[in-house]
């Protein structure tokens, strides 16, 4: 499957305003090092949100590992740390004001997706410079993009997509951990930390979607799109006639004149 074409068309059918990326987990360092001297590694210490967007709207192609990350929260559900203590009991969730209480933050900190690998990094960029095969792709845009991505996804088989939100750690936790491991396309909320460290815009939502999915949703994309389900969506009053001042009319006698 080649890159640069599946996100030529979800350009062409989606038009996100921002670049469409992927994202590869690596389990080991020895899997990367052919790459990291070609790629960006951060300078300092960054989250997650701020890397996978710079990644989305400068087209940077980023190797990360857990020490270029200073986020508890995506470093923890991502399998770039062991989950400690704070994270386990619910701790750090009342500190963060997301709780009432302890029994609360429990139930909050247990219903987090978290990647069931352990891993040491991963390599995010846009999907169409990408070198290596990404384990998820990540699209972000409007409501009503993300209905065309919805439509593209569920072309094939017309299975209905089922998505979950806790509120915190959406794009790491509601989105990744949940798409990787269940290898089904997940719709995500941004959380707070990610619109005000990350800069996600207030009316965008995100989609992420397993590799194993990506033909098809592209062939979803452009069946739909010739289908006539298209974005923009055009709004029906532009081709309906309008109920304006009589002083504006065309009068009957003068249709069809010059």
């Amino acid at each position: 499957m080649d890159m640069k074409e599946v996100a030529e068309k979800i350009y062409k059918y989606i038009k996100p305003k921002s670049k469409v990326v992927g994202i590869r987990f690596f389990k080991s360092r020895t899997e990367a090092e052919g790459m990291l001297k070609a790629l960006r590694r951060p300078r300092k210490r960054l989250t997650i949100c701020q890397i996978i967007n710079t990644a989305r709207l400068y087209g940077w192609t980023w190797a990360v590992f857990s020490e270029d990350v200073d986020c508890v929260l995506g470093s923890s559900v991502l399998g770039l740390r062991e989950v400690d203590e704070s994270f386990k009991s619910g701790e750090i969730f009342i500190k963060l004001g997301y709780v009432t209480d302890r029994d609360a933050a429990k139930n909050f900190a247990d219903s987090v997706p978290k990647m069931r690998d352990r891993v040491e990094g991963f390599v995010v960029g846009p999907l169409e410079g990408l070198e290596v095969q990404p384990d998820l792709v990540i699209i972000y845009g409007n409501g009503a993009q993300m209905m065309r991505v919805i439509n593209g996804a569920v072309y094939a088989t017309g299975e209905r997509l089922k998505f979950g939100a806790i509120g915190d750690i959406g794009i790491c936790g509601d989105g990744i951990a949940e798409a990787y491991n269940t290898q089904k396309p997940q719709l995500v909320v941004a959380c707070y930390g990610e619109r005000r460290f990350g800069h996600t815009s207030d009316d965008e939502i995100a989609m992420v979607i397993p590799f194993k999915y990506l033909e098809k949703f592209v062939e979803g994309l452009e069946k739909t799109h010739n289908a006539g389900i298209r974005y923009p969506i055009p709004i029906a009053a532009t081709i309906a006639e309008l109920d304006i001042p009589e002083v504006l009319r065309v009068q009957p006698k003068e249709k069809g004149q010059p």
